[in-house]
């Protein structure tokens, strides 16, 4: 069929996460473990030459049928890869979202998450369907203007002379180092690491530990494997007297890096290792020609201190069936208890609110 790679002719604009090389890894990994049916559908005009590709999967959860994004948490923006100069019409989407829907019997909710509104220069279709925004929004740097903006905020001339201070006082303690794609077997190393210290942080704020949702970490170990590092992954990391003291996997394609897990060790906290990496890494993309340093899906308060614009997002969930209906409901019901457990601990003193340092924050 031809799905599009990461490589391919810049009139295909996608995400890094609609990709040939991220998909196949994730139906490798996430989509086997979770028991997904993996659906990619190619919409073609009369002339049959690609209009849109939509990489969908149906999973069964609670005896309910789901059609999803491939995603589980691993990606960060979900969206058709489209044409340029070949988008459609409200009434034309609506017409082909009708004819797929028919083509995938059974269905009982349609559950699509983060969702941008515009992929590259051209409309989401899928937008066109009833949406709402999502609870969080994407956050990027343009690293051309932010190189106009060094100067006077980077993110702000202050912190730049704070990371500075830091990094002098790390290197007190021993030699401070970037590695940039290890390979083996420093990338053993480094990998290990970098799982480490993410599990640590989710032991320490009490975060369900998403590295052992089914096929998450195979995922992210398959993706950052040697053969993909500097084609569709990048794996750094920051070393201090030879220790490893904050990492980060994330992912490359079309002009755009993409910084997604990000990691580091709460001892060396106080020097704020962790943005000390990330700014590595922002003047690394900087000086490699990158256009955009994308820091992802979420509010974190680090990202409006580092981006130089948001991107809001929107999801679509729609019951088909009254099984679907009740589903979709019962999410929602979940998801507002979960947010009114968590409010009523935090301000009764049942956990700690706020991590221990600043940059603790930022990851």
């Amino acid at each position: 069929m031809g799905w599009p790679s990461v490589r391919a002719d810049p009139d295909l604009l996608m995400h890094v996460y609609q990709s040939r090389e991220f998909l196949a890894v994730w139906m490798a990994t996430i989509g086997k473990a979770r028991n997904a049916r993996c659906v990619l559908v190619v919409v073609k005009d009369i002339d049959d030459k690609p209009i849109l590709y939509l990489p969908l999967c149906l999973e069964t959860k609670f005896r309910t049928r789901v059609l999803r994004f491939m995603d589980a948490g691993v990606s960060d923006f979900n969206a058709p890869i489209l044409v340029a100069g070949r988008s459609l019409t409200h009434n034309q989407f609506v017409d082909v979202w009708e004819r797929i829907l028919a083509l995938l019997p059974g269905i009982d909710v349609i559950d699509l998450q983060k969702m941008p509104c515009d992929v590259g220069t051209v409309r989401n279709p899928l937008t066109y369907l009833s949406c709402r925004p999502h609870r969080s929004s994407g956050h990027a740097i343009d690293l051309a203007r932010w190189k106009q903006l060094a100067p006077t905020r980077r993110p702000t001339a202050r912190m730049r002379k704070e990371f500075i201070r830091r990094s002098r006082k790390l290197n007190e303690l021993g030699a401070v180092a970037f590695l940039v794609n290890p390979s083996p077997p420093q990338w053993e190393q480094v990998m290990d690491r970098l799982i480490e210290l993410k599990r640590k942080k989710y032991r320490r704020t009490s975060i369900p530990d998403f590295l052992s949702a089914p096929g998450v970490h195979d995922f992210y170990r398959e993706i950052a494997a040697p053969d993909r590092l500097g084609f569709l992954s990048h794996l750094s990391a920051m070393t201090c007297g030879g220790k490893v003291v904050s990492a980060h996997l994330g992912f490359l394609a079309r002009g755009r890096f993409y910084y997604v897990l990000p990691a580091f060790d709460t001892e060396y906290g106080s020097f704020a290792v962790g943005q000390l990496l990330l700014d590595h890494l922002v003047e690394h993309c900087t000086e490699g020609g990158y256009a955009t340093f994308d820091l992802g899906e979420g509010d974190l308060s680090y990202k409006e201190k580092w981006a130089t614009y948001s991107e809001p997002l929107v999801s679509h969930a729609l019951g088909l069936t009254t099984v679907g209906r009740l589903y979709d409901r019962l999410r929602h019901a979940r998801r507002a208890v979960r947010a009114s457990r968590f409010y009523e601990r935090c301000f009764k003193g049942g956990v700690r609110a706020l991590p221990l340092h600043a940059d603790e924050l930022a990851q």
